[in-house]
């Protein structure tokens, strides 16, 4: 037993430009020599296969499309059926917009398609504040008094075909258009908020690309 130790040891602490045995360097052990719990080596473990995000396909696959200047089409994309729904994803200000809505491979709403179902991609850009919605003061007894200011937000919103990244169409829309004041906030100093698009709104400048109305 000590003799192998030994042995092992001496393998270990050759360093790398030695030689023995014809000139030819030592043999990487295929196994950790660090002990296990056992006292035995621990044999290395598979390694794990690295995924880029240009292999995987999800929806953020679909994001190169927004880039205005040089849209990346997705080869993977579904072609644009010639009847029927026309299934989008959504991105905002660069941001993946996901809508609340069913689950599972049985997905009618174009608007919560799978990725291999993609045959859109809209691309929502902030342009600026637009009206005043709604002022919610707070104040507190401990707390000096707080005025939050809602603004509707001015967006561009352009369509393109995924597959092929030729633009649709292109035009403006507001954000969130109604809010209400929460019951609490933080206390803090005044602040402004500009609302984006929500469900509602994306849903109703949307809705005729995700049906086939528009060319």
């Amino acid at each position: 037993m000590l003799l192998g130790v030994a042995l092992l040891v001496g393998l270990l602490g050759r360093s790398s430009g030695e030689s023995g045995g014809g000139g030819t360097e030592a043999a990487v052990p295929d196994f950790s020599v660090e002990p296990g719990p056992s006292g035995q080596p621990v044999a290395p473990s598979s390694p794990v296969p690295v995924t880029t995000a240009e292999e995987r396909f999800d929806l953020f696959s679909f994001r190169g499309i927004c880039q205005e200047e040089a849209p990346r089409p997705v080869p993977r994309a579904a072609r644009v059926s010639a009847s029927g729904l026309h299934p989008l994803v959504v991105h905002v200000n660069g941001l993946l917009h996901q809508f609340a809505g069913s689950g599972g491979r049985d997905r009618v709403d174009p608007f919560t398609p799978l990725p291999e179902q993609v045959q859109l991609v809209a691309c929502a850009e902030y342009q600026g504040r637009g009206k005043p919605l709604k002022e919610c003061r707070y104040t507190a007894p401990d707390a000096a008094p707080r005025t939050i200011t809602h603004y509707e937000g001015r967006y561009r919103m352009r369509v393109y075909e995924a597959l092929t990244g030729r633009l649709i169409g292109t035009q403006g829309m507001a954000g969130q258009t109604s809010v209400s004041c929460t019951p609490f906030v933080k206390e803090g100093a005044d602040s402004v908020v500009t609302e984006a698009p929500d469900d509602a709104a994306l849903r109703a400048v949307l809705g005729p690309y995700a049906r086939g109305a528009r060319p």
